[in-house]
């Protein structure tokens, strides 16, 4: 018997059992009444839940934890052509509860979350689960939560592990995927170190002036200008002549500051690329708040030719010591405010850097070094997108910059990563200089294809309703034969990325059964999508978790073993679709290094580091030439899903697809998205044992409630508690928040 005639004979003797004692929210009655299951979710077809679990324990120290997931992947999601429905369940990391020492830990300890998901679980298993498979979990971890049956599943192998998941699952099938992975993996030992020579010619700065009247209205006023060949770096300010007041002393250190007369601008500087405007870089001050002259931005040149400057004027209300401009323009300005823009052009060079970074490029550092310290250079790393990656310019340092970056991303034949160098003084003469790099190879190819390999396997897997087993490249374990045999198999799907496996052993499995093999991921990719009809994308990264602390905005480490392939096919096969790991392709993990450098970097102050449209403009049309290539960009908005942590997939990412599709993104650790995974995939039914749908009510602590005071009513001392945060009863809460801003 297999799994579907298993669950629809387990589903015929509930209903006659049970028919008239179960409430309409159990996973039972739902598919008595409902034998199609919800559609309202996030899956390729209707969802009928399973009143079941499976825990694998999470290490993050060991890659065991993570093929073990995977495996279990096509046996808590799996499909069922006959009736056009999925049956699924949870599956989750286990985690035991971290032992937090300090506060700054709470990030690390994610059982809470698991505590809180199966809390909500049992509630619509109606307090006990038919089912519950622990791989690798102690049982007595998880009695909490009780259950008809249980099955442990233990072993340190991926073989072993994956057989015995597959015999427990299935008593026959006629047909199994199998994955070439690699338990354990060669550490690589590539380095590579280059140099760089050229020059920035003789040229001055190159300065052009523009005045903008003040008009209380938010329309931008735009003034073009050309920047000629040999200027590579602009900068751009926006002020105007005024008296300012800046008062501060104890808590209240931004109490006032005062422009008199008033003004509130914003920059944007737009280059004409591929026939059309493209932002370059904006900034948007806060004037009243901390001061008229911090509109001041820079950019890498990313065309010459034609560039507009606009300046935005935020309505300001009335006349909202020091002084910007001479005496006499602050007396002009007030009849009528007229904004200063300066466009500073610097001469500059581009030259490219000709080694191709490899797979899994790793702590690069590059570092120019110039012949004349009197004069000021600045060096910028220019993907092959064009994009500025990252740039340097410290004043303090004398005759040399230096920068250094996580991670770069491969290049397609053609392409290749460049160094612009610029100067900020005139120059009378030529400079020389030399830019010197160096990167390692973090992660080997080989460990990709086997961890590409086993993400697609069990989302093929759960589509085929088949088992998911492995093999190395040399050899078919003595597990994964029994059980090829056990079940019956006469149709091998072999997932064999990039083709390491040995001639031989693809010769071994052609005399067992038939044999579809997979060496090329596009080819994978076709294969899912050809059953399912999806374009969903689902994003993820084999780079392991960088962990973070609270209230530290920056990584703090890394886990080695912590990957987030599992959580991500689970959401992948509900949604119908492969996995795209942007280490994967060139395209992509070139596209990915902008928005993980530039975030390690701003994360500390995400107000103030705004992040440049010209990037995620010109990183997202790559990644969309990427799935336009592979088919997954069709008619309307594609849903777009990541799966990994601020680190390692960085914010920006998801926002650069908003208006061309509708992306989303789980983060935290990959036991968080495991568990934030679930509650996504069976919101449909858990919405229904939600608390706050108690007619009574519900306990909740409320915020407190607060009034300003008369006196120094903004600074840090300004609101007065009225009202301690406490619980209260509520009736069908719903939270929301206000968020409300006035210019002054």
């Amino acid at each position: 018997m297999n799994k579907i005639e298993y669950v629809g004979a387990v589903s015929l003797v509930m209903i006659m059992l049970l028919s008239s004692a179960l409430p309409a929210v159990t996973a039972d009655s739902n598919i008595r009444e409902n034998v199609k299951g919800y559609n309202k979710g996030v899956s390729w077809k209707p969802v009928v839940p399973l009143k079941k679990v499976t825990f694998v324990n999470f290490d993050e120290n060991s890659y065991v934890d993570d093929y073990a997931y995977l495996a279990s992947i096509p046996t808590t999601v799996f499909y069922d052509k006959d009736a056009g429905r999925l049956f699924s369940y949870p599956l989750l990391f286990y985690q035991d509860p971290y032992p937090v020492k300090e506060d700054k830990e709470r990030s690390l300890n994610a059982r809470q979350g698991i505590d809180y998901f199966m809390e909500d679980w049992m509630s619509y298993c109606n307090g006990r689960l038919d089912g519950m498979t622990l791989i690798n979990v102690d049982k007595d971890k998880v009695k909490q939560w009780p259950s008809r049956k249980v099955t442990e599943i233990k072993g340190d192998d991926p073989y072993s592990i994956a057989a015995e998941i597959a015999l427990n699952d299935w008593s026959y099938s006629d047909k199994a995927v199998v994955a070439v992975i690699e338990k354990e993996f060669k550490e690589p030992n590539f380095e590579l170190s280059g140099r760089i020579d050229g020059t920035v010619p003789e040229k001055k700065i190159k300065t052009v002036h523009f005045e903008v009247p003040q008009t209380n209205q938010l329309n931008p006023i735009y003034n073009s200008f050309e920047v000629p060949d040999g200027y590579k770096y602009l900068r751009a300010r926006v002020w105007y002549p005024c008296f300012y007041l800046h008062v501060a002393f104890g808590a209240f250190q931004s109490l006032a500051n005062i422009s008199i007369p008033s003004g509130d601008k914003d920059l944007q500087l737009y280059c004409k690329y591929n026939d059309d405007w493209m932002e370059a870089s904006a900034v948007a001050g806060w004037n009243q708040k901390f001061g008229m002259d911090i509109d001041i931005t820079e950019t890498y040149v990313y065309k010459n030719g034609d560039w507009r400057v606009a300046v935005t004027d935020i309505p300001t209300k009335g006349i909202t010591v020091g002084r910007y401009g001479s005496f006499i323009d602050v007396l002009r300005n007030f009849r009528r405010v007229i904004y200063q823009v300066d466009v500073d052009m610097y001469p500059g060079v581009v030259v490219p850097i000709e080694d191709k970074p490899p797979y899994g490029c790793r702590n690069v550092t590059l570092k120019l070094t110039w012949d004349n310290p009197n004069i000021r250079l600045g060096f910028s790393l220019i993907g092959p997108s064009n994009e500025e990656v990252l740039s340097e310019f410290n004043e303090s340092r004398e005759g040399y910059q230096e920068m250094h970056l996580d991670q770069l991303g491969e290049c397609l034949p053609g392409e290749h990563y460049s160094i612009c160098v610029y100067s900020k003084d005139d120059l009378n003469q030529p400079v020389n200089f030399k830019v010197e790099y160096s990167w390692k190879q973090g992660i080997t190819k080989e460990k990709g294809d086997a961890f590409a390999s086993a993400t697609e396997a069990s989302v093929l897997a759960s589509v085929l309703n088949a088992p998911l087993l492995y093999a190395s490249s040399d050899k078919i374990p003595d597990y994964t034969r029994e059980v090829i045999q056990k079940l019956g198999v006469k149709n091998i799907y072999l997932v064999d990325i990039d083709g390491n496996l040995k001639s031989d052993v693809l010769n071994e499995f052609k005399g067992i059964a038939k044999v579809k093999r997979y060496t090329v991921l596009k080819d994978v990719y076709d294969a899912i999508r050809d059953k399912t009809g999806s374009n969903d994308v689902v994003f993820t990264t084999i780079d392991p978790w960088t962990y973070w602390y609270v209230a530290e905005l920056k990584p703090a480490g890394e886990y080695p073993g912590a990957l987030f392939i599992g959580p991500a096919a689970y959401i992948a096969a509900h949604h119908g679709t492969p996995v795209l790991i942007v280490d994967m392709h060139p395209e992509l993990s070139s596209a990915i290094v902008w928005h993980n450098e530039f975030w390690k970097r701003a994360a500390v102050d995400p107000v103030e580091n705004e992040p440049s449209v010209a990037e995620m403009y010109l990183t997202g049309k790559r990644v969309y030439s990427f799935l336009e290539k592979y088919g997954f960009d069709q008619k309307g908005r594609e849903k777009i899903v990541s799966v990994a942590d601020q680190y390692d997939i960085g914010p920006s990412w998801d926002r650069m697809f908003v208006g061309l599709a509708v992306p989303g993104k789980f983060l935290f650790s990959p036991v968080d998205t495991s568990y934030w995974i679930a509650r996504n995939v069976f919101y449909p039914a858990l919405i229904f044992v939600n608390p706050a749908m108690n007619p009574n009510g519900v306990n909740l602590i409320n915020g407190s409630k607060s009034i300003r005071r008369k006196v120094f009513a903004h600074g840090a001392h300004g609101l007065k508690i009225v009202k301690d945060s406490g619980e209260e009863i509520f009736e069908y809460p719903v939270h929301l928040t206000f968020a409300s801003y006035q210019y002054r």
